[in-house]
């Protein structure tokens, strides 16, 4: 029987009360069962940060509602207090009390201050057991992550936001914080919301991620299918950062800016104005005939990502580190054998 921690009904918001203003959310549906993580993805702006407020209760909704744990606790006339929630909240920046110890930090919340059960066990979990005595500034920055997650779930809380927990993280920090985290909230039973505009951070530890932008979410699902089946050309951008590509239909074929494309087969093929591309799918060659040219490059690991200007468009272009070229070249651009792209409105994956 399936158990949902949170459900968001049709919620709707924005900061004033003029009809003519634009939502800054706008008929929000999402469903977070019982022990899953779920990552909140989009760009800076979208309304991550005003959809973390609703849940936690700083803001009264427009419209819609919001229910955790099968009750109530905000709609248009009604919302519940933020301490009455039972919802912990970890913020980038920590927000640990600096005059308080490892120990005292995530024994504040508790009522019960002589039952250390619980927050032993956190601390533990979180590989903090040996520094109880430290204060704050003693710590690392993954360390003091740590204790905020700890801090958050120890009054019993088993629904956690999180916003943004590891941008302020160097890299190898990050890495190994964002592994942990899918298992800190098992040990807890606990399910969370982890607010991120990094695709690679969501996607690599999330049960699901909703894709978000201007207010409105575009997709909710695993990151497999996010990957396989975007939705919409946002999502094929933002998560998958493919190449957007205009397209032109010539009798019965269609012609981009890289050629004619295979349109054999399609459904609906005379609605078809857009295909989605990876980078990784588009083959790049100097050439002093070709009719694109480098703008610039840069290194990523094993390869080369070109930025192309052909025909009006400026692509991107995943090649290996031996294809060099140098900005201003002449090159020629193709799409590669065995490779596939995306086509909309309808999001048909089409194989080249």
């Amino acid at each position: 029987m399936r158990n949902d921690a949170l459900i968001i009904d049709d919620l709707h918001h924005k900061y004033d009360r003029q009809e003519y203003s634009n939502w800054v959310l706008n008929a929000i549906n999402l469903e977070i069962e019982s022990g899953e993580l779920l990552g909140l993805l989009g760009p800076s702006g979208c309304g991550k940060t005003t959809l973390l407020r609703l849940i936690a209760g700083f803001e009264y909704p427009s419209k819609g509602r919001i229910s955790l744990n099968d009750k109530e606790i905000s709609s248009s006339n009604r919302i519940l207090s933020p301490e009455k929630r039972n919802i912990g909240m970890v913020f980038q920046d920590y927000a640990l009390f600096p005059h308080l110890t490892v120990m005292e930090n995530v024994m504040f919340g508790l009522k019960n201050k002589k039952n250390r059960s619980r927050v032993d066990y956190l601390l533990d979990i979180v590989g903090l057991d040996s520094f109880v005595g430290r204060y704050p500034h003693e710590l690392s920055g993954g360390q003091k992550q740590r204790l905020a997650i700890a801090r958050a779930l120890a009054p019993g809380t088993n629904f956690i936001l999180l916003d943004e927990p590891f941008c302020s993280l160097d890299m190898h920090v990050k890495l190994k914080l964002r592994s942990e985290l899918p298992n800190i909230l098992k040990g807890c039973n606990a399910s969370g919301l982890m607010v991120t505009h990094d695709p690679e951070e969501a996607m690599s530890i999330c049960d699901k991620v909703a894709v978000m932008n201007e207010g409105k979410i575009h997709q909710i699902d695993t990151p497999i299918n996010l990957l396989n089946n975007p939705k919409t050309i946002f999502v094929s951008s933002f998560i998958l950062g493919n190449n957007i590509l205009n397209l032109q239909k010539k009798d019965n074929s269609y012609i981009s800016c890289l050629g004619e494309i295979n349109s054999s087969g399609l459904f609906n093929s005379a609605n078809i104005k857009t295909m989605s591309i990876s980078p990784k799918f588009i083959s790049i060659k100097k050439s002093e005939s070709g009719n694109a040219n480098v703008i610039s490059k840069e290194f990523l690991g094993e390869f080369l990502i070109y930025k192309v200007s052909i025909n009006e468009n400026i692509l991107r272009v995943r090649t290996n580190i031996n294809n060099l070229l140098n900005n201003g070249d002449k090159c020629s651009l193709s799409i590669n054998k065995n490779s596939y792209y995306f086509l909309y409105p309808g999001a048909q994956k089409v194989y080249f």
